[in-house]
Order: structure tokens, then C-alpha cells, then sequence
């Protein structure tokens, strides 16, 4: 008979266990940080179970790095917006006396 395969939510509870030397090695606000990572696996398990990969890690990074560009595209929005206004200020203070 074949292998039984694991519910993608095991898998990742699994492959999570499976750094937990690692995470009690890095620092706490590191540890944070991890944790975090997988919660954005955890985000995306729908998507995971879908996916159809042999080796869910790659599932896993893939989660974390679509939140990670989540992330940085909300960030440089957020800084464009404050540069504008940076830039509409800037003149004002030069048209005004």
C-alpha cells in the first residue's frame, strides 16, 4: 500500500516542529519574528492544500513570501503617499513669503 499522506495543516505543524532548535536559538525578538512567519503559512493553508507540491516547505515559503510582498507593497504605498506630501509642503514654503 501506499504512504498515507498528511493533512496540509500537519505537515506545516510538523515542519514548524521540526525548527523549534533553531527558534530557542534565536534571539526573542527573532523568535517573534519567526513565529510570525508561519502564522503567514497558517494564512495561507487553503491555498497550500491546493497546491499539490511533494514538498511542503516549498508551499510554506512560497505562504510566507506572498505576505512578505504583502508587506512591502503596502510599506512603499504608504511611503510614496509621504513623500508626496513631503513634496506639496516643500512648495508651499516656497511660494509663500
Amino acid at each position: 500500500m501506499g504512504r498515507t499522506v498528511l493533512p496540509f495543516t500537519q505537515e506545516l505543524y510538523r515542519e514548524e516542529e521540526s525548527w523549534k532548535a533553531f527558534r530557542r536559538a534565536l534571539r526573542r525578538e527573532d523568535r517573534e519574528l519567526f513565529d510570525e512567519l508561519f502564522a503567514a503559512a497558517r494564512y495561507h493553508t487553503a491555498a497550500c492544500t491546493c497546491s499539490g507540491r511533494a514538498v511542503p516547505f516549498e508551499t510554506i515559503l512560497m505562504s510566507i513570501l506572498v505576505e512578505e510582498r504583502r508587506a512591502v507593497r503596502e510599506l512603499s504605498a504608504r511611503l510614496a503617499t509621504l513623500v508626496e506630501r513631503v513634496e506639496i509642503l516643500e512648495r508651499r514654503q516656497e511660494n509663500d513669503p
